[in-house]
Formats: structure tokens, sequence, C-alpha cells
């Protein structure tokens, strides 16, 4: 009986380290040749545009995007790909690559949101995923909601 006890438990925190680890979005940015880069670089930048999937990003954080992007297109002109690059190099390139990721990761309209809320007349929460645009849709159309309301007894008290 032990033994299943210790089984199950060994199995439950496999799936959980699992889990969690599928839950970590994939980087945007991670390139280790000149070649390779610019296609991700060129991505990046289409997607950071109205409509994108990080269209979000504020001019600042585009700004230092931009900016991180050209730095590491620099170090890749200079050497040809991370594999052939010094350390203090390939300390800047991750730097650059992890602070560009951070942004993007956080701006990602795509990314899901999940949430555990207990609904109106219960104690017991519900667990519920959108994706961050859906999120910002439905706030958008709440407030709407709410502006239109607020409007309507304004007139009608008039």
């Amino acid at each position: 009986m032990k033994k299943n006890v210790a089984a199950a438990c060994l199995l439950f925190v496999a799936f959980a380290v699992s889990a969690s680890a599928a839950d970590k979005p994939a980087p945007a940015v991670n390139a280790d040749t000149k070649e390779t880069f610019a296609t991700v670089s060129g991505w990046v930048q289409k997607e950071m545009s109205a409509g994108g999937r990080y269209e979000h990003v504020t001019d600042n954080e585009r700004t230092t995007v931009q900016g991180k992007l050209a730095a590491m297109s620099a170090l890749l002109d200079k050497h040809g790909s991370v594999a052939q690059m010094n350390d203090a190099d390939k300390t800047e390139m991750f730097n650059d690559q992890e602070q560009v990721n951070a942004i993007l990761a956080h701006r990602d309209g795509d990314r899901l949101v999940c949430q555990s809320v207990a609904p109106v007349g219960s104690h017991i929460p519900v667990k519920t995923c959108k994706t961050a645009r859906q999120m910002e849709g439905d706030q958008r159309e709440a407030q709407k909601f709410i502006q239109d309301r607020q409007n309507v007894q304004f007139k009608s008290g008039s």
C-alpha cells in the first residue's frame, strides 16, 4: 500500500513538473547564426505592427526591442554565429535576448492566462483560460457597457 501511494505521489510530481514546463512560453527571439537571426528579427518587427502578435508593445518597449535587435545583429555581423563569440559577447547576446523575450512574452496577445475564480453563488472556484487578447477585448466590452449604461441613465435622468 505504501509503495502504491509513493508511486502515485511520484507520478503526480512528474506530471506537475511537466505541466509547469509546458506553461512556459517559447522564446520569441532565439537565433544562433546571422541568417536565422535575420529571419527571426524580421518576423518580430512585423509582429510588433498593428494587428500583429505583439501589437500591444508600448512605444518605449518597441524602441528597446529594436535597439536590442540591432545590438544582437551587430554581434552576429562581427562573429557570424554565437559559437564563434567570446564569453563577454555571448553574455551580452544572452542578456539582450532575455530582455527582448521578456518584453515580447509580456505583450504577447496569444499567451494563455488562466484564472481560478469562484462564480457568483458558489464557493467552488472554476479555472478559466483565455488569451490575453480575449481578456483585453472582454475588458473593453465591459467598460463600453458601463459607459453606455451611464449615458442612458444620465439622459433619462435629465
